[in-house]
Protein backbone atom coordinates (compact mmCIF):
# COMPACT_ATOMS: atom_id res chain seq x y z
CA UNK A 1 0.00 0.00 0.00
CA UNK A 2 2.74 2.47 0.98
CA UNK A 3 4.74 1.56 -2.10
CA UNK A 4 1.81 2.28 -4.46
CA UNK A 5 1.12 5.59 -2.72
CA UNK A 6 4.76 6.66 -3.13
CA UNK A 7 4.71 5.76 -6.81
CA UNK A 8 1.50 7.70 -7.33
CA UNK A 9 2.86 10.87 -5.69
CA UNK A 10 6.10 10.67 -7.65
CA UNK A 11 4.20 10.39 -10.93
CA UNK A 12 2.06 13.38 -9.96
CA UNK A 13 5.18 15.44 -9.33
CA UNK A 14 6.64 14.41 -12.68
CA UNK A 15 3.39 15.29 -14.39
CA UNK A 16 3.32 18.74 -12.79
CA UNK A 17 6.94 19.43 -13.78
CA UNK A 18 6.29 18.46 -17.38
CA UNK A 19 3.11 20.49 -17.43
CA UNK A 20 4.99 23.59 -16.19
CA UNK A 21 8.11 23.11 -18.27
CA UNK A 22 6.53 22.34 -21.60
CA UNK A 23 3.79 23.68 -23.80
CA UNK A 24 1.85 22.70 -26.82
CA UNK A 25 0.18 19.51 -27.78
CA UNK A 26 2.92 17.01 -26.87
CA UNK A 27 3.67 18.41 -23.42
CA UNK A 28 0.00 18.56 -22.49
CA UNK A 29 -0.51 15.06 -23.76
CA UNK A 30 2.37 13.48 -21.83
CA UNK A 31 1.67 15.50 -18.72
CA UNK A 32 -1.96 14.45 -18.65
CA UNK A 33 -0.98 10.84 -19.28
CA UNK A 34 1.21 10.85 -16.18
CA UNK A 35 -1.62 12.30 -14.15
CA UNK A 36 -4.04 9.64 -15.38
CA UNK A 37 -1.52 6.90 -14.55
CA UNK A 38 -1.17 8.28 -11.05
CA UNK A 39 -4.92 8.43 -10.67
CA UNK A 40 -5.12 4.78 -11.68
CA UNK A 41 -2.66 3.90 -8.97
CA UNK A 42 -4.79 5.73 -6.40
CA UNK A 43 -7.86 3.87 -7.65
CA UNK A 44 -6.01 0.59 -7.27
CA UNK A 45 -5.08 1.64 -3.76
CA UNK A 46 -8.70 2.44 -2.98
CA UNK A 47 -9.91 -0.82 -4.56
CA UNK A 48 -7.59 -2.83 -2.34
CA UNK A 49 -9.22 -1.24 0.66
CA UNK A 50 -12.80 -1.73 -0.63
CA UNK A 51 -12.58 -5.40 -1.78
CA UNK A 52 -13.23 -6.99 1.59
CA UNK A 53 -16.05 -9.50 1.99
CA UNK A 54 -18.50 -8.03 4.50
CA UNK A 55 -20.60 -11.19 4.88
CA UNK A 56 -20.92 -12.23 8.52
CA UNK A 57 -18.09 -14.46 9.65
CA UNK A 58 -16.02 -14.04 6.47
CA UNK A 59 -13.89 -10.84 6.23
CA UNK A 60 -11.66 -12.10 3.40
CA UNK A 61 -9.87 -9.52 1.25
CA UNK A 62 -9.09 -9.77 -2.45
CA UNK A 63 -6.67 -8.23 -4.94
CA UNK A 64 -9.15 -7.83 -7.80
CA UNK A 65 -12.85 -7.75 -8.50
CA UNK A 66 -12.89 -11.06 -10.42
CA UNK A 67 -11.52 -13.00 -7.45
CA UNK A 68 -14.00 -11.34 -5.13
CA UNK A 69 -16.95 -12.17 -7.41
CA UNK A 70 -15.83 -15.77 -7.71
CA UNK A 71 -15.57 -16.03 -3.91
CA UNK A 72 -19.04 -14.54 -3.47
CA UNK A 73 -20.57 -16.91 -6.04
CA UNK A 74 -19.07 -19.94 -4.33
CA UNK A 75 -19.52 -19.02 -0.67
CA UNK A 76 -22.28 -16.47 -0.13
CA UNK A 77 -24.79 -16.71 -2.94
CA UNK A 78 -27.28 -19.15 -1.44
CA UNK A 79 -28.62 -20.49 -4.70
CA UNK A 80 -30.39 -23.83 -5.18
CA UNK A 81 -28.32 -26.00 -7.48
CA UNK A 82 -31.46 -27.67 -8.87
CA UNK A 83 -33.98 -24.90 -9.58
CA UNK A 84 -31.70 -21.82 -9.37
CA UNK A 85 -33.72 -19.91 -6.73
CA UNK A 86 -31.66 -17.73 -4.37
CA UNK A 87 -32.12 -17.24 -0.65
CA UNK A 88 -30.98 -14.84 2.00
CA UNK A 89 -29.15 -17.45 4.11
CA UNK A 90 -28.15 -21.11 4.20
CA UNK A 91 -30.97 -21.98 6.63
CA UNK A 92 -33.66 -20.95 4.14
CA UNK A 93 -31.82 -22.75 1.34
CA UNK A 94 -31.83 -25.99 3.36
CA UNK A 95 -35.55 -25.66 4.10
CA UNK A 96 -36.27 -25.08 0.40
CA UNK A 97 -34.15 -28.09 -0.66
CA UNK A 98 -35.78 -30.40 1.88
CA UNK A 99 -39.36 -29.39 1.10
CA UNK A 100 -39.06 -29.21 -2.69
CA UNK A 101 -36.28 -31.54 -3.80
CA UNK A 102 -35.98 -34.23 -1.10
CA UNK A 103 -37.68 -37.58 -1.81
CA UNK A 104 -37.43 -38.80 1.80
CA UNK A 105 -39.15 -35.63 3.05
CA UNK A 106 -42.05 -36.31 0.67
CA UNK A 107 -42.27 -39.97 1.69
CA UNK A 108 -42.37 -39.09 5.40
CA UNK A 109 -44.99 -36.45 4.64
CA UNK A 110 -47.16 -38.93 2.71
CA UNK A 111 -46.91 -41.58 5.41
CA UNK A 112 -47.68 -39.25 8.31
CA UNK A 113 -49.36 -35.97 7.23
CA UNK A 114 -49.72 -34.82 10.84
CA UNK A 115 -45.99 -35.03 11.54
CA UNK A 116 -44.31 -31.69 12.36
CA UNK A 117 -41.71 -31.18 9.63
CA UNK A 118 -41.94 -27.54 8.49
CA UNK A 119 -39.31 -25.40 10.19
CA UNK A 120 -39.50 -21.66 10.78
CA UNK A 121 -37.62 -19.48 8.24
CA UNK A 122 -35.75 -17.77 11.07
CA UNK A 123 -32.57 -19.68 11.90
CA UNK A 124 -32.76 -18.80 15.61
CA UNK A 125 -36.35 -20.04 15.98
CA UNK A 126 -36.95 -23.68 16.91
CA UNK A 127 -40.68 -23.79 16.09
CA UNK A 128 -41.84 -26.68 13.86
CA UNK A 129 -45.26 -27.03 12.26
CA UNK A 130 -47.30 -29.78 10.63
CA UNK A 131 -48.19 -27.76 7.51
CA UNK A 132 -46.59 -24.91 5.57
CA UNK A 133 -49.51 -22.51 6.10
CA UNK A 134 -49.01 -22.41 9.88
CA UNK A 135 -45.26 -22.02 9.42
CA UNK A 136 -45.69 -19.15 6.94
CA UNK A 137 -48.13 -17.37 9.24
CA UNK A 138 -45.75 -17.71 12.20
CA UNK A 139 -42.73 -16.51 10.19
CA UNK A 140 -44.59 -13.46 8.92
CA UNK A 141 -46.23 -12.45 12.21
CA UNK A 142 -43.31 -13.12 14.56
CA UNK A 143 -40.22 -12.61 12.41
CA UNK A 144 -41.54 -10.50 9.53
CA UNK A 145 -40.41 -13.03 6.91
CA UNK A 146 -42.92 -13.40 4.10
CA UNK A 147 -40.78 -15.15 1.51
CA UNK A 148 -37.18 -16.25 2.11
CA UNK A 149 -36.30 -16.37 -1.59
CA UNK A 150 -34.72 -13.48 -3.47
CA UNK A 151 -36.15 -12.34 -6.79
CA UNK A 152 -33.24 -10.21 -7.94
CA UNK A 153 -32.20 -10.95 -11.49
CA UNK A 154 -28.93 -12.81 -11.34
CA UNK A 155 -27.39 -15.27 -13.69
CA UNK A 156 -28.03 -18.89 -12.85
CA UNK A 157 -25.03 -20.89 -11.78
CA UNK A 158 -23.96 -23.58 -14.24
CA UNK A 159 -25.01 -27.00 -13.03
CA UNK A 160 -21.86 -28.95 -12.37
CA UNK A 161 -22.01 -32.46 -11.04
CA UNK A 162 -18.97 -32.09 -8.80
CA UNK A 163 -20.47 -29.05 -7.07
CA UNK A 164 -23.83 -30.71 -6.64
CA UNK A 165 -22.26 -33.90 -5.36
CA UNK A 166 -20.45 -31.84 -2.76
CA UNK A 167 -23.81 -30.95 -1.21
CA UNK A 168 -24.29 -34.61 -0.32
CA UNK A 169 -21.71 -34.39 2.42
CA UNK A 170 -23.19 -33.88 5.85
CA UNK A 171 -21.25 -32.95 8.93
CA UNK A 172 -21.32 -34.84 12.20
CA UNK A 173 -23.43 -32.12 13.83
CA UNK A 174 -26.55 -33.13 11.92
CA UNK A 175 -29.87 -32.04 13.42
CA UNK A 176 -32.93 -34.23 13.77
CA UNK A 177 -33.87 -33.17 10.22
CA UNK A 178 -31.41 -35.11 8.09
CA UNK A 179 -30.08 -33.30 5.07
CA UNK A 180 -30.67 -35.29 1.95
CA UNK A 181 -28.59 -35.28 -1.22
CA UNK A 182 -29.73 -32.53 -3.57
CA UNK A 183 -28.78 -34.52 -6.68
CA UNK A 184 -27.94 -38.17 -7.16
CA UNK A 185 -26.66 -39.36 -10.51
CA UNK A 186 -28.14 -42.83 -10.86
CA UNK A 187 -26.55 -43.63 -14.23
CA UNK A 188 -23.01 -43.84 -12.85
CA UNK A 189 -22.22 -46.68 -10.40
CA UNK A 190 -19.04 -45.01 -9.04
CA UNK A 191 -21.01 -41.88 -8.08
CA UNK A 192 -23.67 -43.99 -6.40
CA UNK A 193 -20.99 -45.73 -4.35
CA UNK A 194 -19.50 -42.38 -3.43
CA UNK A 195 -22.93 -41.28 -2.31
CA UNK A 196 -23.09 -44.27 0.04
CA UNK A 197 -19.90 -43.25 1.82
CA UNK A 198 -20.89 -39.60 2.22
CA UNK A 199 -24.54 -40.09 3.08
CA UNK A 200 -23.89 -40.22 6.79
CA UNK A 201 -27.43 -39.34 7.87
CA UNK A 202 -28.78 -42.61 6.52
CA UNK A 203 -25.96 -44.46 8.16
CA UNK A 204 -26.72 -47.92 6.82
CA UNK A 205 -27.06 -49.96 3.67
CA UNK A 206 -30.71 -50.62 4.42
CA UNK A 207 -31.63 -46.94 4.52
CA UNK A 208 -29.65 -46.29 1.35
CA UNK A 209 -31.60 -49.02 -0.41
CA UNK A 210 -34.85 -47.50 0.87
CA UNK A 211 -33.73 -44.12 -0.41
CA UNK A 212 -33.02 -45.55 -3.88
CA UNK A 213 -36.44 -47.21 -4.02
CA UNK A 214 -38.15 -44.01 -2.92
CA UNK A 215 -36.18 -41.91 -5.40
CA UNK A 216 -37.30 -44.13 -8.27
CA UNK A 217 -40.93 -44.23 -7.12
CA UNK A 218 -41.09 -40.42 -7.07
CA UNK A 219 -40.43 -40.44 -10.82
CA UNK A 220 -42.92 -43.22 -11.46
CA UNK A 221 -44.33 -41.59 -14.59
CA UNK A 222 -40.94 -41.67 -16.25
CA UNK A 223 -39.94 -45.20 -15.31
CA UNK A 224 -40.82 -46.77 -18.62
CA UNK A 225 -38.41 -44.60 -20.55
CA UNK A 226 -35.52 -44.50 -18.09
CA UNK A 227 -33.03 -47.32 -18.00
CA UNK A 228 -31.58 -45.97 -14.76
CA UNK A 229 -34.82 -46.68 -12.87
CA UNK A 230 -34.63 -50.43 -13.35
CA UNK A 231 -30.92 -50.32 -12.63
CA UNK A 232 -31.59 -48.56 -9.34
CA UNK A 233 -34.24 -51.09 -8.36
CA UNK A 234 -31.76 -53.87 -9.11
CA UNK A 235 -29.08 -52.13 -7.00
CA UNK A 236 -31.56 -51.61 -4.18
CA UNK A 237 -32.42 -55.31 -4.29
CA UNK A 238 -28.75 -56.24 -4.03
CA UNK A 239 -28.29 -53.89 -1.06
CA UNK A 240 -31.24 -55.51 0.69
CA UNK A 241 -29.71 -58.93 -0.04
CA UNK A 242 -26.46 -57.83 1.60
CA UNK A 243 -28.48 -56.85 4.67
CA UNK A 244 -30.39 -60.18 4.54
CA UNK A 245 -33.72 -58.40 4.23
CA UNK A 246 -35.10 -60.99 1.85
CA UNK A 247 -38.67 -59.72 1.55
CA UNK A 248 -37.57 -56.15 0.77
CA UNK A 249 -35.02 -57.47 -1.72
CA UNK A 250 -37.70 -59.58 -3.39
CA UNK A 251 -40.05 -56.58 -3.60
CA UNK A 252 -37.33 -54.49 -5.26
CA UNK A 253 -36.57 -57.20 -7.83
CA UNK A 254 -40.28 -57.68 -8.56
CA UNK A 255 -40.70 -53.94 -9.22
CA UNK A 256 -37.69 -54.00 -11.52
CA UNK A 257 -39.17 -57.01 -13.34
CA UNK A 258 -42.51 -55.23 -13.78
CA UNK A 259 -40.78 -52.23 -15.32
CA UNK A 260 -38.89 -54.48 -17.74
CA UNK A 261 -42.04 -56.43 -18.56
CA UNK A 262 -43.78 -53.23 -19.67
CA UNK A 263 -41.26 -52.94 -22.51
CA UNK A 264 -41.75 -55.52 -25.26
CA UNK A 265 -38.02 -55.86 -25.93
CA UNK A 266 -36.96 -56.61 -22.32
CA UNK A 267 -38.66 -59.90 -21.58
CA UNK A 268 -35.37 -61.60 -20.71
CA UNK A 269 -34.52 -58.90 -18.14
CA UNK A 270 -38.00 -59.24 -16.64
CA UNK A 271 -37.60 -63.00 -16.30
CA UNK A 272 -34.15 -62.62 -14.72
CA UNK A 273 -35.47 -60.17 -12.13
CA UNK A 274 -38.42 -62.42 -11.30
CA UNK A 275 -35.93 -65.26 -10.77
CA UNK A 276 -33.84 -63.06 -8.45
CA UNK A 277 -36.98 -62.14 -6.52
CA UNK A 278 -37.86 -65.83 -6.19
CA UNK A 279 -34.43 -66.60 -4.73
CA UNK A 280 -35.03 -63.95 -2.06
CA UNK A 281 -38.64 -64.91 -1.30
CA UNK A 282 -37.67 -68.57 -1.05
CA UNK A 283 -35.94 -67.85 2.28
CA UNK A 284 -38.98 -66.25 3.91
CA UNK A 285 -42.12 -67.04 1.90
CA UNK A 286 -42.05 -70.06 -0.44
CA UNK A 287 -45.48 -69.24 -1.86
CA UNK A 288 -44.29 -65.85 -3.12
CA UNK A 289 -41.24 -67.57 -4.56
CA UNK A 290 -43.53 -69.94 -6.47
CA UNK A 291 -45.49 -67.00 -7.90
CA UNK A 292 -42.32 -65.31 -9.14
CA UNK A 293 -40.99 -68.56 -10.60
CA UNK A 294 -44.30 -69.08 -12.43
CA UNK A 295 -43.95 -65.65 -14.01
CA UNK A 296 -40.36 -66.48 -14.93
CA UNK A 297 -41.37 -69.75 -16.57
CA UNK A 298 -44.29 -68.12 -18.40
CA UNK A 299 -42.04 -65.35 -19.71
CA UNK A 300 -39.47 -67.81 -21.04
CA UNK A 301 -42.27 -69.90 -22.57
CA UNK A 302 -43.58 -66.84 -24.43
CA UNK A 303 -40.05 -66.19 -25.68
CA UNK A 304 -39.72 -69.78 -26.91
CA UNK A 305 -36.89 -70.59 -24.50
CA UNK A 306 -38.33 -73.88 -23.30
CA UNK A 307 -35.13 -75.17 -21.69
CA UNK A 308 -35.12 -72.17 -19.35
CA UNK A 309 -38.83 -72.60 -18.64
CA UNK A 310 -38.21 -76.26 -17.77
CA UNK A 311 -35.38 -75.28 -15.43
CA UNK A 312 -37.67 -73.04 -13.37
CA UNK A 313 -40.43 -75.66 -13.32
CA UNK A 314 -37.85 -77.98 -11.75
CA UNK A 315 -37.05 -75.29 -9.17
CA UNK A 316 -40.74 -74.99 -8.31
CA UNK A 317 -40.95 -78.76 -7.93
CA UNK A 318 -37.97 -78.69 -5.55
CA UNK A 319 -39.73 -76.08 -3.41
CA UNK A 320 -42.83 -78.28 -3.26
CA UNK A 321 -40.57 -81.16 -2.23
CA UNK A 322 -38.93 -79.39 0.72
CA UNK A 323 -39.99 -75.86 1.74
CA UNK A 324 -43.71 -76.24 0.97
CA UNK A 325 -44.37 -80.01 0.82
CA UNK A 326 -46.98 -80.85 -1.78
CA UNK A 327 -46.38 -84.10 -3.63
CA UNK A 328 -49.06 -83.50 -6.25
CA UNK A 329 -47.74 -80.05 -7.18
CA UNK A 330 -44.17 -81.35 -7.28
CA UNK A 331 -45.23 -84.10 -9.67
CA UNK A 332 -47.11 -81.59 -11.86
CA UNK A 333 -44.12 -79.29 -12.26
CA UNK A 334 -41.71 -82.15 -12.92
CA UNK A 335 -44.08 -83.32 -15.67
CA UNK A 336 -44.14 -79.80 -17.17
CA UNK A 337 -40.35 -79.69 -17.13
CA UNK A 338 -40.10 -83.14 -18.72
CA UNK A 339 -42.45 -82.12 -21.54
CA UNK A 340 -40.42 -78.99 -22.27
CA UNK A 341 -37.13 -80.91 -22.23
CA UNK A 342 -38.54 -83.54 -24.59
CA UNK A 343 -39.62 -80.84 -27.02
CA UNK A 344 -36.09 -79.44 -27.03
CA UNK A 345 -34.55 -82.91 -27.46
CA UNK A 346 -32.87 -82.71 -24.03
CA UNK A 347 -33.51 -86.37 -23.35
CA UNK A 348 -31.21 -86.74 -20.34
CA UNK A 349 -32.81 -83.82 -18.50
CA UNK A 350 -36.27 -85.05 -19.44
CA UNK A 351 -35.45 -88.51 -18.08
CA UNK A 352 -34.48 -87.14 -14.67
CA UNK A 353 -37.78 -85.29 -14.42
CA UNK A 354 -39.80 -88.28 -15.61
CA UNK A 355 -38.21 -90.53 -12.98
CA UNK A 356 -39.25 -88.02 -10.32
CA UNK A 357 -42.81 -88.08 -11.66
CA UNK A 358 -42.88 -91.88 -11.59
CA UNK A 359 -41.56 -92.04 -8.03
CA UNK A 360 -44.19 -89.60 -6.75
CA UNK A 361 -46.90 -91.42 -8.70
CA UNK A 362 -45.90 -94.66 -6.97
CA UNK A 363 -46.01 -92.97 -3.57
CA UNK A 364 -49.51 -91.71 -4.39
CA UNK A 365 -50.39 -95.30 -5.43
CA UNK A 366 -50.87 -94.36 -9.07
CA UNK A 367 -48.97 -97.48 -10.09
CA UNK A 368 -50.09 -97.57 -13.72
CA UNK A 369 -48.64 -94.15 -14.40
CA UNK A 370 -45.43 -95.01 -12.56
CA UNK A 371 -45.04 -98.31 -14.45
CA UNK A 372 -45.59 -96.61 -17.81
CA UNK A 373 -42.88 -94.01 -17.12
CA UNK A 374 -40.36 -96.49 -15.70
CA UNK A 375 -40.84 -98.79 -18.70
CA UNK A 376 -40.44 -95.88 -21.14
CA UNK A 377 -37.20 -94.76 -19.50
CA UNK A 378 -35.80 -98.28 -19.18
CA UNK A 379 -36.60 -99.15 -22.80
CA UNK A 380 -34.86 -95.99 -24.03
CA UNK A 381 -31.82 -96.73 -21.86
CA UNK A 382 -31.68 -100.35 -23.04
CA UNK A 383 -31.25 -99.14 -26.65
CA UNK A 384 -28.64 -96.55 -25.68
CA UNK A 385 -25.00 -97.71 -26.08
CA UNK A 386 -23.75 -96.09 -22.86
CA UNK A 387 -26.88 -96.20 -20.69
CA UNK A 388 -28.00 -99.79 -21.28
CA UNK A 389 -26.54 -100.95 -17.95
CA UNK A 390 -28.68 -98.41 -16.09
CA UNK A 391 -31.88 -99.88 -17.53
CA UNK A 392 -31.96 -102.64 -14.89
CA UNK A 393 -32.63 -100.12 -12.10
CA UNK A 394 -35.73 -98.74 -13.80
CA UNK A 395 -36.97 -102.20 -14.81
CA UNK A 396 -36.63 -103.11 -11.13
CA UNK A 397 -38.62 -100.05 -10.06
CA UNK A 398 -41.35 -100.89 -12.56
CA UNK A 399 -41.51 -104.47 -11.25
CA UNK A 400 -41.88 -103.26 -7.66
CA UNK A 401 -44.86 -101.18 -8.77
CA UNK A 402 -46.28 -104.28 -10.48
CA UNK A 403 -45.85 -106.26 -7.24
CA UNK A 404 -47.83 -103.60 -5.36
CA UNK A 405 -50.77 -103.97 -7.74
CA UNK A 406 -50.97 -107.45 -9.28
CA UNK A 407 -48.78 -110.56 -9.09
CA UNK A 408 -49.79 -111.91 -12.49
CA UNK A 409 -48.94 -108.64 -14.22
CA UNK A 410 -45.55 -108.81 -12.55
CA UNK A 411 -44.78 -112.21 -14.06
CA UNK A 412 -45.86 -111.04 -17.52
CA UNK A 413 -43.79 -107.88 -17.23
CA UNK A 414 -40.75 -109.87 -16.14
CA UNK A 415 -40.89 -111.94 -19.33
CA UNK A 416 -41.34 -108.83 -21.44
CA UNK A 417 -38.32 -107.13 -19.86
CA UNK A 418 -36.20 -110.22 -20.57
CA UNK A 419 -36.85 -109.72 -24.29
CA UNK A 420 -36.17 -105.97 -24.21
CA UNK A 421 -32.89 -106.28 -22.29
CA UNK A 422 -31.30 -109.75 -22.20
CA UNK A 423 -28.62 -108.52 -19.81
CA UNK A 424 -31.32 -107.86 -17.20
CA UNK A 425 -31.65 -111.62 -16.64
CA UNK A 426 -28.19 -111.79 -15.05
CA UNK A 427 -28.76 -108.89 -12.67
CA UNK A 428 -29.33 -109.17 -8.90
CA UNK A 429 -32.54 -107.18 -9.29
CA UNK A 430 -34.02 -109.83 -11.60
CA UNK A 431 -33.20 -112.59 -9.12
CA UNK A 432 -34.66 -110.59 -6.22
CA UNK A 433 -37.96 -110.08 -8.03
CA UNK A 434 -38.22 -113.81 -8.80
CA UNK A 435 -37.62 -114.64 -5.14
CA UNK A 436 -40.19 -112.07 -4.03
CA UNK A 437 -42.75 -113.61 -6.38
CA UNK A 438 -42.12 -117.00 -4.76
CA UNK A 439 -42.54 -115.51 -1.28
CA UNK A 440 -45.82 -113.90 -2.26
CA UNK A 441 -47.13 -117.12 -3.74
CA UNK A 442 -46.17 -119.03 -0.56
CA UNK A 443 -47.31 -116.19 1.78
CA UNK A 444 -43.94 -116.47 3.51
CA UNK A 445 -43.05 -113.19 5.22
CA UNK A 446 -39.98 -114.58 6.99
CA UNK A 447 -38.33 -115.60 3.76
CA UNK A 448 -39.44 -112.29 2.22
CA UNK A 449 -37.55 -110.39 4.93
CA UNK A 450 -34.45 -112.59 4.60
CA UNK A 451 -34.33 -112.12 0.84
CA UNK A 452 -34.59 -108.34 1.16
CA UNK A 453 -31.90 -108.22 3.89
CA UNK A 454 -29.51 -110.28 1.75
CA UNK A 455 -30.00 -107.92 -1.18
CA UNK A 456 -29.63 -104.83 1.01
CA UNK A 457 -26.24 -105.96 2.35
CA UNK A 458 -24.73 -105.63 -1.12
CA UNK A 459 -26.94 -103.00 -2.78
CA UNK A 460 -28.35 -100.48 -0.32
CA UNK A 461 -32.04 -99.77 -0.74
CA UNK A 462 -33.17 -96.18 -0.43
CA UNK A 463 -36.33 -94.92 1.27
CA UNK A 464 -38.46 -95.11 -1.88
CA UNK A 465 -37.62 -98.79 -2.50
CA UNK A 466 -38.06 -99.61 1.19
CA UNK A 467 -41.52 -98.04 1.35
CA UNK A 468 -42.70 -100.08 -1.65
CA UNK A 469 -41.24 -103.29 -0.24
CA UNK A 470 -43.10 -102.67 3.03
CA UNK A 471 -46.37 -102.38 1.10
CA UNK A 472 -45.57 -105.59 -0.79
CA UNK A 473 -44.77 -107.40 2.47
CA UNK A 474 -48.14 -106.41 3.96
CA UNK A 475 -49.84 -108.21 1.09
CA UNK A 476 -47.71 -111.30 1.74
CA UNK A 477 -49.51 -112.41 4.94
CA UNK A 478 -51.70 -111.39 7.86
CA UNK A 479 -48.93 -110.09 10.10
CA UNK A 480 -48.50 -106.36 10.54
CA UNK A 481 -44.71 -106.46 10.53
CA UNK A 482 -43.08 -103.58 8.67
CA UNK A 483 -39.50 -104.46 9.59
CA UNK A 484 -37.45 -105.39 6.53
CA UNK A 485 -34.09 -105.11 8.21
Amino acid sequence: MAENEAKARKKLEDAEKKAKGGSGFLSGLFGNAKAEEAADLFVQEDSEIVLVCEESGCGMSFDDVATFEDHYERCHRHQCAICGRQFSNIHCLEIHADENHCSIFKIKRDRNPSMAMFRCYDASCSQIYANPEERNYHSEEVHGITDPSLFMKRRKLPRREFKVAGMNKVGTSCSIYPRTPRVIVFDSPPKLIACRSSYSCLGSIVELANFIVARVNVHNKRLYVRDSSTECKFKAGNLFKISKLWKEAGDAFVRSAEIHAAATDRKHDAASNYAEAANCYRKVNPQQAIECLMKTAETYTDMGRFNMAAKYHCTMAEIFESEAPDMTQAMTHYQEAADFYKGEESRSSATKCMIKVAQYAAQLEDYKRAIKIFEEVATWEADHPTLKYAAKNHFFQALLCHLCSDLLDTQNALKRYEEISPSFVDSREYKLVNELISCLEDKNQVKFTEVVKAFDKISRLDQWHTSLLVKIKRSCGDEEDDDLK
